[in-house]
């Protein structure tokens, strides 16, 4: 049902919508996917003609690479309820490779490589492997109790708190215990100094707010250790034809749904009325009408430019602009010319590398990144894109290159641009030595880069802090300022980082509940 302008210069109305969906990302198709499953005329509204942004498809010069893509590289977490509901597999999810080996690199040309499953016996780590085997148990268990506060399943405070203070026989004092804890003293109860340990401080500190010495800073890891790929628990897989891969079995998935997706469409805000959502204003000053309306934006444009002040209370809006870190990861997409043709180094490329630099380092990292000034030494995480490709092409290859931690840049100048540059390559260096000279193309990809291309908050694209800080958030976020008929799914009420759709399953599955309560028809 709609009204077209009149005399009185009114503008379309929209009616006969059921839920709205303000944002196309992951997080958002999930959310639409699972409101449209119950029968609810859904639309989504992306102001870019892009779904899924951040992951975006990474094409450089005339080379296309399949599995080639911004933002995220590997999957650490996909939601296994939003795989199985979504029917992601059917649509188009499959792994090039469910239990991607990694192999550390550390400045003195030493390598470790660990395998999938760190619970897998590991005779070639002589000494350490009965330590690695007793720390992998006892995590795993740990994480494994924090599940239902990554996935999203625990949204209210009891179940939170049930879930902090679950027994964990390696932290006595439950499992919130294990979430005020640093990694090194962590470590410190099973292993001494060596690679095996610099590999995990570097794991502990990678794209974390955090360092190592700090308080809750094990906790970024055991959010991590809580997801599973493919039915094991922390894994990391790589998609067949990359995270981009994942986007569009979403997007298939929510289309045979039903779901009315509308891409370059903006809303430019969000209608509420009597402390209720009651749709959305278009950017041509149409409105549709819907009374469920969930926002995959960032917090501050869903809630203080979408909304207005005017509508939340003072705490409301003091607690969504929590102070958040000034830290973050780049990416560097680089070409490289002379692409090994023996089967020993494409076996080593077809694993996830990592430069761990020396725990001391480390810290001199983050310190560094603090002042906003750019680090000596970085965390490198790189993935071969062409090693899991079913034809190595001849002649080049192509890294992607997560690097961490890095200052985030508000300032996009092209001189700050060039030395955050020089820096990762700096530190690939150090893991690929002679790689600086082979590089034939390049692309970096920046939280600013990010921000800018999906008109959201630069802030949304920092590092993670602590588990607990980021429950608080995701609790604040998600209550949506107790205004009826909207949820909350952005970047903030997203545990950890990376491709998940927690955060859209579980605010669906809030509108839902809601609307089963009021006896609200689909």
């Amino acid at each position: 049902m709609s009204e077209e302008a009149g005399a009185g210069g009114r503008s379309r109305i929209e009616g006969g919508v059921d839920a709205i969906v303000v944002g196309g990302g992951p997080d958002g198709l999930v959310a639409a996917a699972y409101l449209a499953r119950s029968g609810r005329r859904t639309v989504i509204f992306e102001s870019t003609g892009e779904l899924g942004l951040p992951v975006r498809k990474r094409e450089m010069g005339a080379r296309r690479f399949a599995g080639a893509s911004d933002g995220e590289h590997l999957i650490h977490a996909l939601d296994p309820h939003v795989i199985d509901d979504l029917d992601l597999y059917r649509h188009g999810v499959s792994y090039a490779s469910r239990r991607l080996e990694t192999t550390y690199i550390f400045k003195t040309g030493e390598r470790l490589t660990l395998r999938g499953d760190l619970r897998e016996p590991m005779h070639d780590l002589e000494d350490t492997a009965d330590a690695l085997g007793r720390f992998a148990t006892g995590m795993f268990a740990a994480a494994a109790q924090l599940r239902p506060l990554t996935s999203g399943a625990a949204g209210g405070a009891q179940e939170i708190a049930n879930a902090l203070s679950g027994d964990v026989s390696e932290f006595p004092g439950g499992a919130g215990a294990a979430l005020i804890q640093s990694a090194e003293d962590v470590f410190d109860r099973y292993f001494a100094e060596g690679p095996l340990r610099d590999a995990l401080t570097a794991e502990a500190a990678f794209r974390s707010a955090l360092p190592p010495h700090e308080q809750s800073s094990f906790s970024q890891l055991l959010a991590r250790w809580a997801g599973e790929v493919s039915g094991l628990q922390g894994a990391v897989g790589y998609p067949e034809g990359g995270a981009v891969a994942i986007v569009e079995a979403l997007r298939r998935s929510a289309q045979r749904t039903g779901v009315d997706i509308r891409a370059s469409t903006e809303v430019t805000e969000i209608l509420i009325e009597k402390d209720a959502a009651a749709g959305v204003v278009l950017s041509d000053g149409g409105q549709v009408r819907a009374p469920i309306v969930v926002s995959a934006l960032d917090a501050h444009t869903t809630y203080m430019s979408l909304i207005g002040p005017e509508a939340l209370d003072v705490a409301f809006q003091r607690d969504i602009a929590m102070r958040r870190a000034p830290i973050a990861t780049v990416q560097l997409h680089v070409v490289l010319a002379d692409a090994p043709d023996d089967e020993d180094a494409r076996g080593e490329l077809s694993r996830r590398l990592v430069y761990a630099p020396p725990p001391d380092d480390v810290r001199r990292a983050f310190s560094a990144t603090r002042r906003g000034e750019i680090p000596n030494d970085l965390i490198i995480e790189a993935i071969a894109v062409d090693a899991f490709e079913e034809e190595w092409p001849e002649g080049k290859m192509q890294l992607s290159v997560l690097a961490h931690p890095l200052p985030l840049d508000a300032d996009a100048n092209e001189q700050r641009r060039e030395e955050t540059r020089a820096a990762i390559v700096a530190s690939l260096e150090k893991m690929l030595p002679g790689a600086g000279e082979r590089i034939e193309d390049d692309a970096l990809v920046t939280p600013h880069d990010l921000a800018g291309r999906g008109g959201g908050a630069l802030h949304a694209f920092s590092a993670r802090e602590g588990l607990l800080r980021q429950l608080s958030l995701a609790a604040v976020t998600r209550s949506a300022c107790n205004i009826g008929g909207l949820y909350f799914c952005g970047p903030e009420a997203q545990l950890g980082y990376g491709l998940n759709g927690a955060a859209g399953r579980a605010a669906a599955r809030a509108a839902l509940k809601k609307a089963k309560r009021s006896g609200a028809a689909p």
